[in-house]
C-alpha cells in the first residue's frame, strides 16, 4: 500500500523560469511551422506534435502512453535565432539597467555603504538567505543606486539609460539590443542584486531575456473540427505559428549573411511575435488578428479580467446544493425566515441518516419518492452506494436519505457583493408556491437588498455539523446588532415605521374588535379585560415584556416612557425602530437579549404593517415642493459658483494660472472650473435632502 502524504501549502512563490528549466521540462524541440502532414497526422517537431499531449480519441501521447482523458500534456520548447525581452519583464529590466553600472556591472552603491548595511543588519537578518534584500528594501537602496550620476566602484560617468515603450532601451543616444542587455544583466552580481532589492532566488535577471520560448501542450490549445470537416486551430496555435515562421527566416536570414537591416527588420518581426503571444493588448502596438480582424487571445487575456481563468473557471461560482433566483417581500415571514419555491425544494437536498428513531419519518419521504413532495430523491446504503429512490427502495438504520427541503430547515443565504459578516446569515426555510426566493424586509439592511431585480443565493448545509454550526453562529437572531457601530442592523423599515408613527399619536382609539384582529394577525395573544376601546399606545403595550422599563428622547418634544410594560407617552419612529438608530431595539437587546428582541421585531412588524392597510395614507406631488428658505440657499449656492468660475476664467485670460503638476494650463482651469461645480452640486444635494424628509400624508397633516 502506498502512503500518501498530504502536507497543508502554506504559501506558493512564482519564479522566473531558467532556460535549462524550460529545456529539461520540455519533451521536443518545436522547428517546424507546419501541423499536419498530407493525411492530417500531426508532424514531428511541429506545433500539434504527438510527444505533447494528444486531443484525439483514438491516439496514445508518445510521451506518456496515456490517452486523451489520462494524459495532461507536456511542453516543448522553441529556440530563439536571437534573444529577445520578455515583455512582462520590462519595468524589472530598466530599473535594474539604471541601478547599474554598464562597465563593470557592478550596483551603484560603493562597498562602505553596503558594509555600513550588513552592520545595521539584525541576526535574523544575517542568518537568512534573503536578510540583505530586506534591509536593502528597508534602507531604499534602489532608488540611490538609480539617482546616482557616477560609479562609485570603476569611477565610470553614468549614461542615463531611457526605455521607449514598449520595449526598446537606450544607453544615452545608443540603442541597446536584446544581446546588449542581456550581457549587461549578466555581470551583475546576486549580492548586488540584493541590494537593488531582487531576489537572485526567483531568479537571475538575464532570463527576463529569453532565448527558450516554452510551447504550452496541446491540450491547453486543442483544435476544433468544423461541421464542414476543416480544423480550427487555437488562437494560441495561430500565435505560435506565426512566431516559429518568423524565428526560422531569422535563422535563414543568420546563416546566408543577410545584410544588416534585414536582420534588424526580421529580428524586431520576432519581438512583435514574442510579446503578442504573451501578451496581445500592449499599449503603442498593433494586436496580432485573425484575418477576419478579430484580436488573437493570447495567455495575458486568458488569465486576466472576468473572463480569464482565475475569475472564470477556477473561482467557483456555482456549487452542488445552492440555488439563486430573483428575491421578493413577505412582510408575513419572520425575520430569519426564507421563503423558498417548491420546485428549488425538490431540487435541494437534505442527508438525514436513518436511525431507530426516525424510521417511520424518514419513510413517509422515501415512499413518496422524487416526484411527490416533500419526498426523498436518492438513498446511499452502508457501503456508500447511491441508489435512485423506486417502489423497491428500502431503508433502514445505517442508511442516508436525501430528502427534499422542507419548513425549518437551516439555510445559507447570501447577498453579492459580500461585504461584512451579515452578507451571509443562516435563515429557516418556508416552502412556498411561485419561483422568487422571500424574505422580511427588516432584514434588507444587512444585505443592502431591495426588490427592482436583485438576486441572492440558497445554500444547503450538508452534515450534522455544518447545520449546527450554521444554527448557532449564523442565525440571523444572533446578528441584530452591527459589530461595526454596535447598533441594531435589523430594524423597521418604510410602512412598519409609518404604521408605527400614526398608531402611537394621541388621540387614536380602536375599538375592541379590530383591536382583537389586529393582536390576532400579529401573533399576540393577550387577555383584553371588558374594555371596549383601547388607544394605539395601549395596544402597542400589549408587545412589552410586563418588567420592561425604558425612556429615551428621538427628537426635541418626542421622549419615549415605557413603564413596566406600559406605552405611557411619546410617538414611535425612525429613531426608535429603524435600522441604524433603533433605541427602543438597543434596550430591548439589552435587557432580554436577541432572540426576545427579535421575537418583538416579527411581531410589530406584523402589528404596524396590519394597522397601516386600515389606514388612508398618500403622498402628493406638493409634499415635494422645497420651502422658499431652501430655494434662497440653492440660488445663492449657484450664484457663489457663477462667480468663483468667472473668477477663474479672468484669471486664465490674464495669464496667472499657474498649471498643476502634470498638466497644462488649459486642463488647469477645466479641473478648477469642475471642482467648483462638484462642491456645489454637493451643498444643493445636502439642501434638498435636509428639507425633504417626508414620510407620509395623514388627513392633509405632512409627517416628518
Amino acid at each position: 500500500m502506498v502512503d500518501v502524504i498530504r502536507d497543508k501549502v502554506g504559501k506558493i512563490k512564482f519564479r522566473i523560469l531558467s532556460p535549462k528549466i524550460i529545456e529539461k521540462m520540455s519533451v521536443v524541440k518545436i522547428v517546424n511551422p507546419e501541423l499536419y502532414d498530407a493525411d492530417g497526422y500531426p508532424i514531428d517537431g511541429g506545433l500539434m506534435d504527438l510527444r505533447m499531449g494528444v486531443i484525439n480519441p483514438g491516439m496514445r501521447c508518445r510521451t506518456c502512453g496515456e490517452r486523451v482523458k489520462e494524459c495532461l500534456g507536456h511542453f516543448g520548447f522553441i529556440t530563439l535565432a536571437r534573444p529577445v525581452i520578455h515583455i512582462k519583464y520590462v519595468k524589472w529590466v530598466y530599473r535594474l539597467l539604471r541601478a547599474t553600472c554598464r562597465d563593470c556591472g557592478r550596483i551603484l552603491i560603493s562597498d562602505d555603504e553596503i558594509m555600513a548595511l550588513r552592520n545595521e543588519m539584525t541576526d535574523d537578518e544575517k542568518a537568512s538567505k534573503i536578510g540583505l534584500l530586506k534591509a536593502a528594501r528597508r534602507k531604499g537602496l534602489l532608488k540611490i543606486a538609480v539617482n546616482r550620476k557616477k560609479c562609485p566602484n570603476c569611477e565610470a560617468k553614468k549614461k542615463s539609460v531611457k526605455l521607449v515603450k514598449p520595449y526598446s532601451f537606450y544607453d544615452g543616444k545608443k540603442k541597446l539590443t536584446p544581446i546588449d542587455v542581456r550581457e549587461w544583466l549578466e555581470r551583475i552580481s546576486d549580492d548586488d542584486l540584493m541590494i537593488a532589492a531582487f531576489s537572485p532566488l526567483a531568479g537571475r535577471p538575464e532570463w527576463m531575456v529569453l532565448t527558450l520560448v516554452p510551447v504550452p501542450p496541446v491540450t491547453v490549445r486543442p483544435s476544433i473540427t468544423l461541421e464542414s470537416g476543416t480544423k480550427s486551430e487555437d488562437d494560441l496555435t495561430h500565435k505560435l505559428g506565426d512566431l516559429v515562421r518568423a524565428n526560422q527566416r531569422l535563422y535563414e536570414n543568420l546563416s546566408a549573411g543577410a545584410p544588416e537591416i534585414i536582420i534588424d527588420d526580421l529580428w524586431d518581426l520576432l519581438q512583435y511575435h514574442v510579446t503578442t503571444f504573451f501578451d496581445n493588448n500592449v499599449s503603442q502596438m498593433p494586436p496580432a488578428r485573425h484575418r477576419s480582424g478579430r484580436p488573437l487571445r493570447t495567455l495575458s487575456s486568458r488569465i486576466k479580467s472576468k473572463q480569464g481563468r482565475f475569475r472564470k473557471n477556477l473561482a467557483g461560482k456555482r456549487v452542488d446544493f445552492s440555488a439563486r433566483s430573483v428575491i421578493s417581500p413577505d412582510p408575513n415571514l419572520r425575520i430569519n425566515e426564507v421563503g423558498v419555491p417548491q420546485v428549488m425544494a425538490i431540487e435541494l437536498t437534505v442527508p438525514e441518516r436513518v436511525t431507530e428513531w426516525n424510521l417511520k419519518w424518514l419513510k413517509k419521504f422515501v415512499k413518496n419518492g422524487p416526484n411527490e413532495y416533500p419526498g426523498a430523491n436518492y438513498v446511499i446504503t452502508p457501503d456508500g452506494k447511491r441508489k435512485k429512490i423506486s417502489p423497491e427502495t428500502s431503508d433502514a438504520p445505517g442508511y442516508v436519505v436525501e430528502r427534499h427541503l422542507i419548513d425549518g430547515d437551516p439555510v445559507l443565504f447570501n447577498r453579492q457583493p459580500s461585504l461584512h459578516r451579515m452578507s451571509m446569515m443562516v435563515h429557516h426555510t418556508k416552502i412556498l408556491p411561485n419561483k422568487t426566493l422571500r424574505l422580511n424586509l427588516c432584514v434588507c439592511s444587512p444585505y443592502n437588498a431591495d426588490f427592482d431585480g436583485d438576486e441572492m443565493n440558497l445554500h444547503v448545509p450538508q452534515t450534522e455539523e455544518a447545520r449546527a454550526e450554521a444554527k448557532v453562529l449564523l442565525d440571523v437572531d444572533n446578528h441584530l446588532v452591527s459589530p461595526r457601530h454596535g447598533l441594531p442592523i435589523i430594524g423597521l423599515i418604510n410602512d412598519h415605521i409609518l404604521g408605527a408613527f400614526l398608531l402611537t399619536q394621541e388621540g387614536v382609539t380602536i375599538s375592541r374588535e379590530d383591536t382583537m384582529d389586529l393582536l390576532a394577525k400579529s401573533g399576540v395573544y393577550a387577555d383584553l379585560g371588558m374594555q371596549k376601546e383601547f388607544s394605539g399606545k395601549e395596544i402597542v403595550s400589549y408587545l412589552f415584556e410586563d418588567d420592561f422599563n425604558c425612556d429615551f428622547e428621538t427628537s426635541k418634544g418626542n421622549k419615549i416612557v415605557i413603564k413596566d410594560g406600559e406605552f405611557i407617552s411619546g410617538v414611535l419612529d425612525k429613531k426608535s425602530l429603524g435600522a441604524g438608530d433603533g433605541l427602543l431595539l438597543q434596550k430591548l437587546i439589552s435587557a432580554y437579549g436577541t432572540h426576545k428582541a427579535s421575537e418583538f421585531l416579527n411581531r410589530a412588524s406584523l402589528l404596524f404593517i396590519n394597522y397601516l392597510q386600515t389606514q388612508s395614507v398618500s403622498v402628493s406631488p406638493s409634499d415635494s415642493d422645497l420651502p422658499d428658505e431652501a430655494v434662497k440657499k440653492i440660488k445663492s449656492t449657484l450664484n457663489g459658483a457663477n462667480n468663483k468660475i468667472s473668477e477663474l476664467v479672468e484669471e486664465f485670460n490674464a495669464g496667472e494660472t499657474k498649471a498643476y503638476p502634470g498638466k497644462t494650463i488649459k486642463e488647469t482651469l477645466e479641473y478648477k472650473i469642475l471642482s467648483v461645480l462638484s462642491n456645489a452640486r454637493s451643498k444643493i444635494s445636502d439642501i434638498v435632502e435636509e428639507h425633504l424628509n417626508v414620510t407620509g400624508t395623514r388627513n392633509g397633516t405632512v409627517i416628518i
